[in-house]
């Protein structure tokens, strides 16, 4: 992780290709099932309900950003079959992980709570990395094979100090289990301050 920031910025700029109502594919670990993530992030949450310039992650949005699949409008329904297929195969193959989620982390565009060991779910990732490129090709936004994992708690809106931020976090509560046994393929939108998404399909781990 990186460390702490001395200023915010806004978070709420568009990506090269996005814009209102345009879904893109993107594969996401989900904490469904285990309060325990949710209790952590509300724990978060209320250290930062006072402070100015944050979204707060509402809990049925939580999430964990693996790999950007691409623009819908650009592939096929054949070609996502395909890439789904390509997943499931390789995911089969892998045991369910598990790793501590609750490591914080402040940068410039949000507050979020990454995972432990650092590269514990880059088994998950390379699966749809690996998928990605046989099927649909990796899409420029996805960028680097690089990953930092983490479930973002709040996205900066405004440009201004971190101190704020950063004080507000004084007391940190202890990591928590995360087992990963699935990933979600979705389509995400960006609405207003907030993403939201349909579940297109769920993908299990091998055991």
């Amino acid at each position: 992780m990186n460390p702490m920031p001395e200023r915010m910025s806004d978070h709420w700029w568009w990506l090269p290709g996005m814009r209102p109502g345009r879904r893109m594919l993107l594969w996401h670990i989900l904490p469904d099932g285990q309060p325990e993530v949710f209790d952590l992030v509300r724990r978060y949450q209320e250290k930062l309900a006072g402070v100015d310039g944050l979204d707060l992650v509402p809990a049925e949005w939580l999430h964990m950003t693996t790999q950007i699949v691409g623009f819908e409008d650009e592939m096929s329904g054949e070609q996502v079959e395909a890439l789904t297929a390509g997943v499931a195969g390789r995911l089969a193959a892998l045991e369910p992980i598990e790793v501590e989620v609750g490591r914080l982390w402040v940068h410039s565009e949000g507050v979020a709570l990454g995972v432990r060991p650092g590269r514990g779910l880059d088994p998950v990732r390379q699966a749809m990395r690996q998928a990605a490129a046989e099927t649909v090709g990796v899409h420029p936004l996805d960028g680097e094979p690089g990953w930092t994992p983490h479930i973002s708690v709040a996205y900066s809106n405004a440009d201004g100090p971190a101190a704020p931020v950063i004080d507000a976090l004084d007391l940190r509560p202890e990591p928590v289990p995360l087992r990963v046994a699935a990933a979600y393929l979705v389509a995400q939108v960006r609405d207003g301050h907030l993403y939201r998404w349909e579940r297109l399909a769920e993908v299990a781990s091998g055991g």
